[in-house]
């Protein structure tokens, strides 16, 4: 040992650069690796069985499965609510806190001056303003249920257990959780399914630069006798409307908010056509993606309340999924819940003009802290950012961060109505036990409105089309219409009882893919901002084709159309294109592809790769340059951006086969155009294009699933490099925005066609009398924590329509639940 020791200090004496360096640097470093990497993996909460003492009234046990998804025991359902807090704070500390920032407005504080305009769009909403009054309005159980879920997860951080690395990387502690913090984020995920206020918005400022003929294509349910009487506006009066529309789509980039009026699907069987009897349903809720998922799976067992599936982070309850007796799913209405009411300002801007006299503006005072530059301790701090919100009988002026004072724009929005009992519905749901009392939760349902589908263990099926409905005065609020004026605004809503539903249908089967909810003879006005059909069509298809051919749906049959990546809008646009494929060498190899395609959007698929990139380049061909040369300005070029990229494929199959417009025919050249030269052209970009994202003229490996990829983006670290590379994920996928298996995909340049948008979870449920089947798969991964197994476990496996068995533990004996559970203890 001795020898040693002189070997080593030899050798020390021999390098001594070198030893100093050693024991200067890397050693230090060494240690605080292994310190950091040690407490980040001490953030994660202990996999066993964890039993609850401090904080429930009586020991609440939180047990985790192989996939770390939740199933709570509780001897109250008030302690199950507390022990579903505590186990989201667990799981998703993180995402609690900046979803509670990002609904208050408080985001600037940890992100800096690059967040200003997200804190003063969200405190002008007034999201959590708008708590107050919605508060006093739900029951007292409703109240203890938020109470009790706050509890949990304010005691997990009050237990001063190791942060997640974000927090440590911001320099910040997990602030409390309030009950309203809770229903903001319920307003925050209305406001996510809605946005209809942008599409008037984009209505408004595009009609500036297009005629009625070129306004078609972008907005093919205009309505030919759509009220158009407003203020005459100047050109710079139209501008700070483009910038709202340029802020909401960095709020769509840069914290996953879904595109405005994006879908979902969902749909049930009734009993009489399954193979075993049982009612099914099948859910799959399309948003913005992200990592973690929005979603938080988890199974609670306690006296009165026995329910599983997916419920928000941020709320205590299932909001899609089931209990002992039923199962619901639910997808976006696609209602119109938003106006834009322009108002007519005094001398002063002190006050609006109604049709009973000049009244004051409701003013509040709002300050916005903002974090200095990194580095932080070397720069100078930022002075706090001073708002005021002024609001008038119709909601907040959304146009005052953009200098707009003489003509002021107030928003509407069944969102922010006084009272708003939301939370009231989704906590009510859980305990409902049968059709009757679906309905019943659901009438205290407000924002956002939702198609609400339904099945139980009698094998009924049904259908509510449930949130609140405004019945306008005049109009339908598809163009922002003059607020001075008495003859428009909202003169009430539609009555729960009135609004659409459907139970125990002929067909056998409902489905709702935010399509046109309702036919022509339905008294009041919904929406005229449908999804395409095609998602609708082809899962009613795939369901037909069994029924008509005499077979039984079961379990396996909704997985395989939930996996389904035909888009039946291609189909027809393809049977066009074949009769006009381009010639030449590239075009010739791109057509032995294309001539047989069915419109598949498999992953592996050339064709799909090669028509996805065609039409993205024929449309910006056809109408980008055109509108280009309309405008005139720069303002509105995110919503152009948005009009080209929304053109459906039915519209370009429409166009080839009539161009009445001249849409085909460049106006900046002498000769006319056809469409055919339009599409020789933009069939060449396209292949240049993949040609330079693959490197192969064979196009072999010009496969979709290749050239377009699924990105679950972080926030913030996502645009942090190298920070993206260890917490965001990203993995090639199929599919289209038509197709059931859906993916909403934009070009990214080198990085190929990125999907920001797409099905969050799915759900597959059998329910019969005695027997309950659950299949789920979340699209991440059940933890927020980047150190944890249970971060992206689910991504691949999603990709590829995987599911998980959710065995709640009240579907199971109780002896056999016993024998395979361990207990901690959480003093």
């Amino acid at each position: 040992m001795a020898r040693a020791s002189v070997k080593f200090f030899a050798l020390f004496s021999s390098f001594p650069l070198a030893s100093r360096f050693l024991a200067i640097v890397v050693v230090p470093l060494l240690a605080a690796s292994v310190w950091t990497w040690s407490s980040l993996k001490a953030s994660l909460p202990q996999t066993a069985s964890l039993q609850i003492s401090r904080g429930a009234k009586a020991p609440a046990t939180i047990r985790r499965d192989a996939d770390g998804m939740v199933h709570i025991q509780a001897a109250s359902d008030d302690d199950a609510f507390f022990a579903v807090g505590y186990a989201q704070a667990q799981d998703r500390l993180w995402q609690l806190e900046l979803q509670r920032r990002l609904a208050r407005g408080r985001v600037s504080e940890i992100f800096g001056k690059d967040s200003v305009d997200t804190d003063v769009w969200f405190r002008t909403l007034g999201l959590y303003e708008s708590t107050a009054s919605a508060w006093p309005a739900l029951s007292p159980q409703a109240q203890r249920s938020l109470t009790a879920y706050t509890a949990g997860i304010n005691a997990w951080i009050g237990e001063g257990h190791p942060l997640p690395s974000e927090f440590r990387v911001f320099g910040i502690a997990p602030e409390r959780w309030t009950e309203r913090d809770s229903l903001a984020w319920i307003k925050m995920f209305a406001l996510d399914l809605g946005g209809n206020f942008q599409r008037e918005l984009a209505r408004y400022v595009a009609q500036r630069g297009l005629d009625e003929a070129q306004l078609k294509p972008f907005f093919p349910d205009y309505p030919a006798d759509a009220p158009t009487t407003v203020a005459a506006l100047g050109a710079r009066d139209a501008a700070p409307l483009a910038s709202i529309g340029r802020l909401q789509s960095q709020l769509q980039r840069d914290y996953g908010l879904a595109v405005p009026n994006t879908g979902s699907n969902a749909w049930v069987v009734a009993g009489r056509l399954t193979s075993d009897g049982a009612a099914l349903l099948a859910n799959d809720p399309h948003l913005g993606l992200q990592i973690p998922s929005l979603w938080y799976p988890l199974s609670i067992q306690a006296p009165g309340l026995k329910t599983s599936g997916m419920s928000l982070v941020g709320l205590p309850v299932v909001v899609f999924g089931r209990n002992e007796r039923l199962a619901w799913g639910g997808t976006n209405m696609m209602a119109d819940t938003q106006d834009l009411f322009f108002e007519r300002v005094d001398r002063g801007s002190e006050h609006y003009e109604t049709g009973a006299g000049w009244q004051a503006f409701a003013v509040r005072e709002e300050r916005i802290e903002v974090r200095a530059d990194f580095p932080r301790q070397l720069r100078e701090q930022y002075a706090p950012v001073a708002l005021k919100v002024r609001s008038t009988r119709h909601g907040p002026i959304i146009s005052d961060r953009y200098g707009v004072f003489d003509q002021p724009v107030a928003l509407r929005w069944t969102g922010l109505d006084p009272g708003d009992t939301s939370y009231e519905a989704f906590f009510r749901l859980g305990y409902a036990k049968d059709w009757d009392g679906f309905r019943q939760a659901l009438a205290f349902h407000v924002a956002p409105a939702m198609n609400m589908v339904y099945a139980d263990r009698e094998g009924n099926i049904g259908y509510l089309g449930a949130g609140r409905l405004p019945l306008r005065k005049q109009g339908e609020g598809t163009l922002p219409s003059p607020g001075w004026d008495e003859a428009y605004g909202w003169s009430g809503e539609v009555p729960p009882a009135q609004w659409p539903q459907s139970y125990n249908p002929s067909s056998g089967y409902i489905v709702t893919a935010n399509n046109k909810v309702a036919g022509d003879a339905y008294p009041y006005f919904v929406s005229h901002d449908w999804a395409s059909p095609a998602r609708a069509r082809r899962i009613e298809q795939l369901l037909r084709e069994r029924i008509d051919a005499g077979k039984r749906l079961g379990v396996a049959d909704m997985q395989r159309i939930q996996a389904d990546t035909l888009d039946l809008e291609a189909a027809a646009l393809i049977g066009e294109l074949r009769k006009r494929l381009p010639k030449g060498e590239h075009a010739a190899q791109a057509a032995r592809h294309l001539k047989d395609w069915n419109g598949d959007m498999r992953a592996d698929s050339q064709a799909a790769a090669i028509f996805h990139a065609w039409m993205r380049h024929l449309r910006e061909r056809i109408y980008a340059d055109r509108l280009q040369g309309n405008w005139g300005e720069t303002q509105g070029e995110d919503i152009l951006d948005g009009l080209v990229e929304g053109v459906g494929l039915d519209q370009l199959t429409a166009l080839l086969r009539t161009d009445a417009a001249g849409w085909c025919d460049r106006p900046a050249t002498a000769a006319r155009e056809t469409c055919d030269q339009a599409l020789a052209a933009s069939q060449e970009r396209a292949l240049w294009e993949l040609y330079k994202l693959k490197g192969d003229w064979s196009m072999d490996s010009w496969r979709w699933g290749e050239v377009q990829h699924t990105v679950y983006r972080h926030t913030p670290f996502s645009q942090w490099k190298p920070f993206d590379k260890l917490f965001e994920r990203r993995v090639g996928n199929g599919g289209s925005p038509n197709s059931i298996n859906v993916a909403g995909a934009t070009y990214a340049g080198s990085d190929g066609y990125l999907q920001a948008f797409g099905a969050g979870f799915r759900q597959v449920i059998a329910l019969r009398r005695d027997a309950v089947q659950h299949h789920y798969m979340n699209s991440t991964g059940q933890s927020g924590n980047v150190f944890s197994p249970h971060y992206d476990d689910s991504v691949e496996a999603f990709r590829d329509v995987e599911y998980r068995r959710l065995e709640a533990s009240y579907d199971r004996p109780a002896a056999a639940h016993r024998a395979g559970q361990t207990t901690g203890a959480a003093e």
